[in-house]
């Protein structure tokens, strides 16, 4: 677990950033002041994934998808965010995220493994893949708000669309059944608490840093989630700038539903080039 504790560190190194950076100029980087921000980004993602299928009565393998069964360990995807800052005063803000990543991979087992109730052999052929997608929205308060500075607490909720497959010759008492393929998957929505905190030390630098997590036992699921970015933003334009930031999206979970008794690790880490556009 250290890339959370690489990125709280970040965190707090911009949440005590006030007192150590001087403005350069009178005015700020307007994304603190602005009604609506929109941010479209691309993220090189080097992935982890694990997860395990249980039958009835029988356990199956925490399976290391990335290097047992080489499903790809990094990718580039969409990134999108959006945020919009409400009331007289604008301290309250309805946020949104969304972001999507399909990996797949196929190789020659060197051991054997279960998934789901089946046995794939040792140097068997397989053929498998990872699917999660991410919609997140949150609705925060700003305690403390100004032309420089914007810090808030708030609430939100994380769409979670994932699924795992497996597919592969089953050899059963030295015969051959075909080919065959076990998926699982699972749809949930987690809440969390979050928070985020946005600094300019000039008019066309912005400091900013986000936070969201939960760990919590609801219905069918048992995990934890976190959401982490920190990075920098310059105001090219009146209405467009660019961000660099680091993002960290950790989820462990377990399931006990009738199609997917299991539960899964999965890690996205890694830096996201975006445009955004604020008026």
């Amino acid at each position: 677990m250290k890339n959370p504790l690489y990125l709280c560190l970040l965190a707090l190194f911009l949440s005590f950033a006030p007192g150590a950076l001087v403005a350069q100029e009178d005015n700020y980087h307007p994304i603190i002041s602005e009604t609506f921000t929109v941010s479209i980004g691309a993220m090189r993602s080097s992935n982890s994934f694990k997860a395990f299928a249980n039958s009835p009565g029988d356990l199956g393998d925490d399976i290391d998808f990335d290097d047992t069964l080489a499903v790809s360990d990094s990718s580039t995807y969409i990134n999108g965010h959006l945020r919009w800052n409400f009331g007289k005063t604008k301290k309250w803000s309805l946020w949104g995220q969304y972001f999507s990543n399909n990996a797949d991979g196929s190789a020659t087992l060197t051991e054997d493994i279960e998934w789901d109730g089946l046995t794939f052999n040792e140097g068997t052929f397989v053929q498998s893949g990872v699917n999660l997608a991410v919609t997140r929205v949150f609705v925060g308060r700003s305690y403390i708000k100004n032309k420089q500075n914007d810090f808030g607490l708030g609430f939100g909720l994380h769409n979670l669309d994932m699924s795992f497959h497996i597919g592969g010759e089953v050899i059963i008492n030295d015969e051959t059944t075909g080919y065959q393929e076990a998926a699982v998957g699972a749809s949930q929505v987690l809440p969390n608490i979050g928070a985020w905190y946005y600094f300019s030390p000039a008019k066309r630098w912005l400091l900013h840093t986000r936070v969201d997590w939960i760990s919590a036992n609801i219905g069918d699921y048992d995990g934890g989630l976190w959401n982490i970015s920190a990075g920098v933003n310059y105001q090219a334009f009146k209405h467009v700038g660019f961000s660099f930031y680091w993002q960290y999206f950790n989820l462990h979970l377990k399931v006990d539903k009738t199609d997917w008794v299991g539960g899964t690790k999965m890690t996205y880490n890694g830096p996201v080039l975006s445009i955004t556009f604020g008026w």
